[in-house]
């Protein structure tokens, strides 16, 4: 019924999401109910034990619209800033309930006064550039790529090629394409912990566009592992004579969930980062 990354029941009473938080997912009947229970979220269903999820412990919530919630539940993960997000059967989003910003807000206040110098556009893509060469290489290295192939645009050519050469064109672009809209989200979610929220356009839309630009940065280091697993599957369907079926959605969904914790490493990396760069140039 629900997937929980942490098998830690310790209640700590920090009032923010903890580094080590993880997303949450409930989905179930319409049997199921959830409520508040202190600093937990109880989820309970008819003949099975009720189970408790500490609030500090959850960074996002993927609730089936089938879920019956408590308003005491949804206001307490408002007031965490923990984001509710509904699907349907589909898994097409159907709502989302967005809290109040973490009251970690100095990389926005930092951003907001960068933002009003003349210069901040070209200063920032060059950050950006000098970024993007970094987690290249980096990708580019732990994929075996040449040396001669480790700068962002000869990296791309490379890894694509070696993801064709596994899996197909479609289904090569595909894992792609679904990885990247995963690591967007997570990196949306984040600065809205940050205090990006949806009052704050900065770095929301418009140019510089943050969340994407730091999701790209992000994806870079998505790739080895896509390649691992698109390499696994290739060597699997060889071993048994059996046709290469193409990844499903929720093949990536569970790739990218089994890396949670380093995805959430190397997102805060990038922010901070950034947050340092912003020092130093302010």
């Amino acid at each position: 019924m629900i997937v929980a990354a942490s098998s830690n029941p310790r209640v700590v009473p920090p009032p923010a999401i903890q580094f080590d938080a993880r997303p949450l997912y409930i989905v179930a009947t319409a049997d199921t109910y959830v409520s508040l229970d202190g600093p937990a979220l109880a989820v309970s269903r008819e003949e099975r034990a009720q189970l408790h999820f500490p609030l500090q412990r959850i960074a996002r919530v993927y609730s089936s619209t089938g879920v019956h919630w408590s308003t005491s539940a949804l206001l307490a993960c408002a007031e965490r800033g923990i984001a509710v997000v509904f699907v349907d059967a589909q898994g097409e989003v159907q709502a989302r309930l967005l809290g109040r910003p973490g009251e970690r807000d100095e990389l926005l206040l930092r951003w907001r006064e960068f933002l009003l110098l003349p210069q901040a556009p070209d200063m920032y893509q060059h950050w950006l550039r000098g970024m993007r060469a970094r987690v290249a290489w980096w990708a580019a290295v732990r994929v075996q790529a040449p040396a001669s192939m480790r700068d962002p645009r000869r990296a791309r050519l490379w890894i694509e090629q070696l993801a064709l050469r596994l899996t197909g064109r479609r289904a090569a672009e595909k894992s792609r394409q679904w990885l990247r809209a995963l690591a967007y989200h997570w990196m949306e979610q984040h600065l809205h912990d940050l205090g990006f929220g949806a009052s704050t356009e900065l770095g929301q839309a418009g140019e510089p566009a943050l969340a994407r630009d730091l999701a790209e940065l992000l994806m870079w280091y998505l790739e080895p592992p896509r390649i691992g697993w698109l390499r696994r599957r290739y060597h699997a369907a060889l071993a048994r004579q059996q046709p290469l079926l193409s990844p499903t959605h929720a093949d990536l969904v569970r790739l990218f969930e089994s890396r949670a914790a380093r995805v959430a490493k190397r997102g805060r990396d990038l922010t901070g980062s950034l947050h340092r760069w912003l020092v130093s140039e302010g």
